[in-house]
This record gives structure tokens, sequence and C-alpha cells, in this order.
């Protein structure tokens, strides 16, 4: 689906943290029902209020917000030394090509710091669109989260 509107992407700014988690925690118990069942969902989203580490994101990533209009429609964040920290896309707005365009703009920061790789712990979710961008699986990861296990994978893309 073609937007009316072009994509715009800017870099995360503090005050975006509550909008961040608000789609954050809708993405999350939305987007990802196929895959994991709501005990586990709701562990992951509970992930998203420890608002100091969206702080610290924000503060020392490269992190971008996409932007439909004036609405937050995804955002994602790359650390200096190639490490893919967040990368969730509205749940109202998925296959739309937000996260592509998302992508594209990390992986030419990612050539811009001279980085050899990109590595990110992908959701099972997320697992087609990054085999899609180049990435290949290093492993399974089983992560024990109050009580749960969440399996993700170790992804990398070498660049």
């Amino acid at each position: 689906m073609a937007f009316k509107e072009k994509i715009k992407l800017r870099t995360a700014i503090t005050a975006d943290i509550a909008s961040i988690t608000q789609l954050y925690t809708e993405t999350v118990l939305t987007v990802c029902t196929g895959e994991y069942n709501q005990n586990e969902l709701e562990t992951w989203a509970s992930l998203g209020q420890n608002l100091e580490r969206w702080k610290d994101r924000i503060k020392n990533q490269y992190f971008l917000i996409a932007e439909l209009g004036e609405k937050i429609v995804g955002f994602a964040s790359l650390s200096h030394e190639g490490y893919l920290d967040v990368f969730y896309i509205h749940k109202d707005y998925q296959r739309r090509g937000i996260a592509f365009t998302l992508y594209n703009t990390l992986e030419e920061q990612a050539i811009r710091l001279s980085l050899k790789n990109i590595i990110a712990d992908v959701s099972k979710t997320a697992k087609p669109f990054f085999e899609k961008q180049g990435f290949l699986t290093l492993r399974e990861q089983l992560n024990h989260l109050k009580g749960y296990i969440l399996v993700n994978y170790k992804m990398e893309k070498k660049i």
C-alpha cells in the first residue's frame, strides 16, 4: 500500500519516550501473537517500561523515528559497535515499507561508521524480514525472563 505522505525519518529525542513505549507495547502484544503465547508476550512487553533504558538508547545510539505526518509509525536503533538494538513498526502500519526504510538508513549509518557487520537479536516474528535483508542466523537463543523462556535468534549481516 502506498502512502499519500512520505515516511520521514528523524533522530529520536527523550520527549518521544511515551510514544515509543506505547508503540513498543502495542506492537509486541498484537503483531507477535502467532509466534508467542500471551504470557510470553506480556513478559516481553513489560521490558519496555524501563524508561532509563530508553533514555540511554536515545542518548548513546543512532536512534531513528519514522513518522507519517505527525504520527510515529516505527523506530529503530543501532549502537556504534553495530548492534541493532530495537526495531519496531506500529501495529497498524506493518508491511508498508517502513521497516525497509528504517533498516536501509541504519545500514547506511553502519557503512559510514566503517562497521564490518550488524548484529541483532531477532524475534520469531521479525526473522523473515531480517533474512530478506541478508541476515544469517548464528544461533537460536532461549531467553529466561520472569519464569518464561522466550525464543529469539542471534543474527548477523556482513556489510
